[in-house]
Parts: structure tokens; sequence; C-alpha cells
């Protein structure tokens, strides 16, 4: 009888330290979809604030010849809408990387 409660109890802790290791690879997988997700919307933000310069450049660009041959620019309302949803879009992820930390 003895050698059957040895057994059991090292049976019990192996079926212990296996759901711990489980456990504790889960958590470290949700750990890592999370940096995962944090370096996507980091990448995110990067592209778009590149973008974001390329809209500022032509906008100056636009407003210099504007200055230099007086002729009024013609998508200036566009390029300014498109600017305010570019930072909105930018701010919008900060927000879900600041949630996600």
């Amino acid at each position: 009888m003895e050698e059957k409660d040895i057994t059991t109890k090292i049976q019990e802790t192996a079926d212990k330290y296996v759901k711990i290791l489980q456990d504790s690879g889960k958590s470290v997988l949700s750990k890592l979809d999370i940096e995962k997700q944090k370096a996507e919307i980091r990448s995110d933000i990067g592209h778009i604030a590149r973008d974001l310069s390329r809209i500022y450049e032509k906008l100056g660009r636009d407003y210099y010849n504007k200055k230099v041959t007086g002729v009024a620019i013609e998508s200036e309302n566009d390029t300014m809408d498109l600017i305010r949803s570019k930072e909105k879009l930018i701010e919008l992820l900060n927000e879900k990387l600041d949630n996600l930390e």
C-alpha cells in the first residue's frame, strides 16, 4: 500500500508541476502576443509619421509656390484634412499602445 501512496504522490506532484509549466507557458505566449501587437502599432505609427512628413513637405512647397507665383493652392483643404486625419490616427494608435502597457 505504501508504494501505491508514493506513486500517487509522485503523480500528483508531477501533474501539479506540469500545470504550472503550462500556465507559465500560456502567460509567456500572452506577453509575447502583447509585445508583438505593440511592435506592430509602433511600426504603423512610424509609417504614418513618415507619410505626415511628406504631406507637410508638400504643403510647404505649395505654400512657397503660392507666395512666389500668387497662384492659389488647389488642394489646400484636402491637404489640411489629410494632415488632421493622419494626426488623429497617430493619436488613436498611441492611446491603443498605452492601453497595452
